[in-house]
């Protein structure tokens, strides 16, 4: 599924033709002025809206450090806005949006008044229009979904004025998109305790502004672990969901590194689960937080 983001941005301008040049060839992306402000509009193919923000955010920042993502742009329209977006009279969408006064109608709620005007999401108004077959096509945020990626954006920021390094939190995109979330959100609330941050940091990477963190379930195979890991990578952290609920997150490499014990000397074979691995864990067999190197021969 592709899904379309509407960035605002600092330390770039619609005149930076060498950092247009990377917006247009690397995303194929589009910025622009409006209001004062710089809007980037850019798209992402995966199963899950939040990952592909996450993912976009961090290769923004990887190929474009001096740009600086703010928020997202919430896209309010009015009355006038949305029938000159779907060509269609003030009168059409005046009548859609009193039907849902009069009688109910499935209409979404404005987001607020501007001036004595009521205003909308575009999101929530473009996916209503889908279903009269009016919509534009294209996915955005929820507003739930913007929450979240709103607060990708401040921890970000945050990270970057401290010296820390970004979080890059990677995830197979595939029907069980939905449990990785719930790893990605359980993790999010593990990162607010500076201890578990830190410990996190204090792994070796060859990166020192970015930590990659891959988000899996207990059925995926160990070697596509390594896959969303990188093999370029030095070192990241696997983080589980449990059968029991708990998170579990164990510092990983996809080559080996001093201090790392190889998973082939604990019995796991190109074949093993992170299943299998968190039951090593659970046992006692393995202690937690133990580094491991995923670099099967």
């Amino acid at each position: 599924m592709e899904f379309e983001f509407s960035f605002i941005v600092d330390g770039i301008s619609v005149d930076d033709e060498y950092a247009l040049g990377i917006l247009y060839e690397n995303f194929d992306a589009l910025l622009f002025s409006q209001s004062g402000r710089e809007v980037l509009v850019i798209s992402g193919e995966g199963a899950d809206c939040v990952m592909v923000a996450h993912g976009l955010i961090n290769s923004l920042r990887k190929e474009l450090p001096q740009v600086s993502l703010l928020r997202l742009d919430a896209d309010l329209v009015g009355i006038s806005d949305i029938a000159g977006r779907i060509k269609r009279t003030r009168q059409n969408v005046a009548q859609w949006v009193g039907a849902r006064g009069d009688d109910g109608g499935d209409f979404p709620p404005p987001e607020g008044v501007v001036g004595r005007s009521q205003v909308w999401r575009w999101a929530e108004v473009n996916e209503w229009l889908e279903g009269q077959g009016l919509g534009d096509g294209v996915r955005r945020p929820t507003r739930d979904e913007a929450l979240i990626i709103e607060l990708l954006i401040s921890q970000t920021l945050k990270a970057t004025k401290q010296g820390r390094p970004s979080l890059e939190v990677v995830a197979e995109q595939d029907d069980r998109a939905a449990d990785r979330r719930e790893v990605w959100n359980l993790l999010g609330q593990a990162l607010t305790d500076p201890t578990f941050l830190d410990g996190l940091q204090a792994l070796p990477r060859r990166d020192a502004h970015r930590l990659k963190v891959v988000c899996a379930v207990l059925l995926d195979p160990l070697v596509k672990v390594v896959e969303q890991l990188g093999t370029e990578e030095f070192s990241g952290a696997l983080a589980v969901i449990s059968s029991d609920g708990e998170l579990h997150v164990t510092p990983i490499a996809a080559t080996p590194f001093p201090g790392a014990i190889p998973v082939e000397d604990l019995g796991l074979t190109r074949d093993a689960t992170v299943g299998d691995l968190v039951l090593l864990q659970r046992s006692g067999s393995l202690k937690r937080g133990t580094p491991l190197s995923l670099s099967f021969a």
